[in-house]
């Protein structure tokens, strides 16, 4: 009897441990009716968006937002106004130029920019000293600036589908230790 009740405490313990508690990511048709202090997660993913809706500024607790697979090419200044942001998707989108407002979103975290135009990384990318993911596949980024070295927190970086010369990876490699980064093979060609 005694071996049965361990037994069956053990099995709930497991349960309760294996059951994660995962906040909702609200798709933008759902949120509309939402009190916008308790949506924290938020996709406007695949809406064929050029600009974001005026309507967005509402959700000021947002820590995660997915803008992937729009049109965008810029963001407004007022963006900065998602202090809690922790994570912030732009992936398959239009941006050519480094959108500055991401740079004074201290909370930020991860930021996935893939599939996009970009071509250089500013220098104050160093004031998001929270920045610890950073993925930018399949971008033309040629110009990386100094911002960069400077974050500490960060731990991983994708620049892959782009090809770059063996002096600069080796360099960046040196400047960033401890960060695993993704990258396609150099080629003496870009020397």
């Amino acid at each position: 009897m005694k071996l049965l009740s361990v037994l069956i405490s053990l099995l709930f313990l497991n349960i309760s441990f294996s059951q994660k508690t995962t906040e909702k990511v609200y798709k933008w048709e759902e949120v509309q009716l939402a009190n916008p202090d308790t949506v924290y997660n938020l996709s406007l993913s695949k809406m064929k968006l050029t600009e974001l809706p005026a309507s967005l500024w509402r959700f000021k607790n947002l820590r995660k937002l997915y803008l992937d697979k729009n049109k965008l090419s810029a963001l407004p200044d007022s963006f900065d106004l998602f202090k809690n942001l922790e994570l912030l998707s732009l992936d398959h989108n239009h941006f050519e130029l480094f959108p500055i407002p991401i740079t004074r979103l201290l909370n930020l975290k991860t930021l996935i920019a893939s599939n996009n135009r970009l071509t250089y990384l500013p220098d104050n990318i160093s004031d998001s000293k929270s920045l610890q993911r950073m993925d930018f596949y399949n971008n033309e980024i040629s110009e990386f600036g100094n911002g960069i070295y400077q974050l500490q927190a960060l731990s991983y970086l994708d620049i892959s589908g782009t090809m770059y010369g063996t002096i600069f990876q080796k360099q960046l490699v040196n400047k960033l230790q401890g960060v695993k980064i993704l990258m396609d093979p150099p080629c003496k060609c870009l020397d």
